[in-house]
């Protein structure tokens, strides 16, 4: 069983999601403030952290700086409404594991924590097959028939939303505000240019196909004979 804390001040999201982790079969510890968060943490091992930045007594990004200085650190998905850009740029570059934003679909944050700990479990992070090209998430190396490529951040960032459940629609918005921290004429066509150096690194696989649906978002289809 992987042992989670969860660190939020807003009693619904912290019950809902409390309730419907330990229901799928994860240990849950909550912690309302970072006070409380920094006493929780000391008292045992947790396999990954969900830590909201807006607290009662100080800003989570701070707060993770400081337990990413432990020895054995575990990964940090940051749990928050916040749209600003800077805050996404910091959270990464400090060595957060993921960004979600809220509000978030319970289904989503499953996916993710389960990808994160096994990115931490593999030390190397878990590869996943995409059509003839295989691609490691952690590292954003892109492999095909012997050459590697390594993506950039917001090529890898999107192929990595798009490929953790192929086939499924990820919203244009939701990607916007993720990675550009805002949703407007020139971070759309920003995003649209990553789409397009995607679908040419995988040019060499026709059963790979990234799809632009019309308001409502991409598709990585995968077609298998």
């Amino acid at each position: 069983m992987k042992h989670l804390l969860l660190v939020d001040d807003d009693s619904i999201t912290r019950t809902i999601t409390e309730n419907h982790l330990i229901k799928v079969g994860f240990d849950v510890k909550t912690a309302v403030n970072l006070e409380m968060a920094t006493a929780t943490f000391r008292k045992q091992h947790f396999d990954l952290i969900l830590l909201d930045l807006t607290l009662p007594d100080g800003n989570g990004l701070d707060w993770a700086k400081e337990v990413k200085r432990q020895i054995k650190c575990p990964p940090i998905i940051f749990l928050t409404s916040h749209t600003d850009i800077t805050d996404i740029r910091m959270g990464f570059e400090m060595g957060g594991a993921d960004y979600v934003k809220k509000p978030f679909e319970m289904e989503e944050l499953i996916l993710r924590i389960k990808h994160v700990l096994n990115d931490f479990n593999t030390g190397s992070g878990q590869e996943r097959h995409i059509g003839e090209y295989v691609y490691n998430p952690t590292s954003h190396l892109l492999k095909h028939n012997g050459q590697k490529h390594i993506l950039g951040r917001l090529q890898g960032g999107i192929l990595d939303e798009l490929s953790i459940k192929p086939g499924a629609i990820v919203s244009k918005e939701k990607l916007l505000q993720k990675y550009w921290g805002d949703a407007n004429y020139f971070t759309s066509c920003n995003l649209d240019s990553v789409i397009v150096k995607l679908r040419k690194h995988f040019k060499e696989d026709p059963s790979v196909y990234f799809l632009a649906l019309k308001k409502e978002g991409y598709r990585l289809v995968i077609y298998k004979d």
